[in-house]
């Protein structure tokens, strides 16, 4: 008795259909324009951010990092300037996001950056990579900078920077927006967002 129920309910589970077996969501079209302008125009808003301590070995690792921007205190190697041979060093990492435009437009721009110091006194180490994406939007190019402070200072302010690519229904005719966001870290392992647009 007890098998004929196993291979009956077996039996009815094959009948219903998986849930990986339904068709994608299509791709959401573009608009024209004048309504792609309106999306793409939306405010910026505040994405997650994340900052945590991390260990030298990890800050270490972050600068071998495909499209990785590293800065080291002059005088210091990479080991030292992480803390894998001194042991005054403490390291953070933060993510940081902001999006701009509405759906299907949005714009969405990542920061993660890696940063040492000897702990409430100097920078010693920076790793950073930009990130962007979008659903119609395309990352056409990013960049970040370092514009206040760094290595040597118990703060630094960093730029990204990041353009998209955004398509209408007249082929010839693209929306091509850029933005920015400025974010400061300091030698304690705070971050704050002081700029964006």
């Amino acid at each position: 008795m007890r098998r004929m129920i196993v291979a009956a309910v077996l039996a009815a589970g094959a009948l219903v259909p998986a849930a990986s077996a339904a068709p994608p969501a299509a791709a959401p079209a573009p608009l024209p324009p004048d309504a792609a302008a309106a999306l793409v125009a939306g405010p910026g808003v505040a994405g997650s951010s994340v900052t945590r301590s991390v260990s030298p070995q990890e800050a270490f690792a972050a600068a071998s990092l495909p499209g990785e921007a590293v800065s080291v205190a002059p005088g210091l190697s990479l080991q030292q300037a992480t803390g894998l041979s001194a042991a005054f060093v403490a390291c953070s990492a933060n993510e940081q996001h902001w999006s701009w435009g509405t759906w299907p437009y949005e714009q969405k721009l990542s920061d993660t950056t890696y940063w040492c110091a000897v702990y409430g006194d100097h920078i010693t180490y920076t790793a950073s990579t930009p990130g962007a994406a979008g659903t119609l939007c395309g990352p056409s190019w990013t960049s970040n900078a370092i514009i206040s402070g760094g290595i040597g200072y118990s703060w630094f302010v960093e730029r990204t920077s990041a353009g998209w690519t955004c398509p209408t229904v007249i082929p010839w005719v693209s929306l091509h927006p850029s933005h920015h966001l400025d974010v400061s870290r300091n030698a304690w392992g705070s971050t704050e967002v002081v700029g964006s647009g």
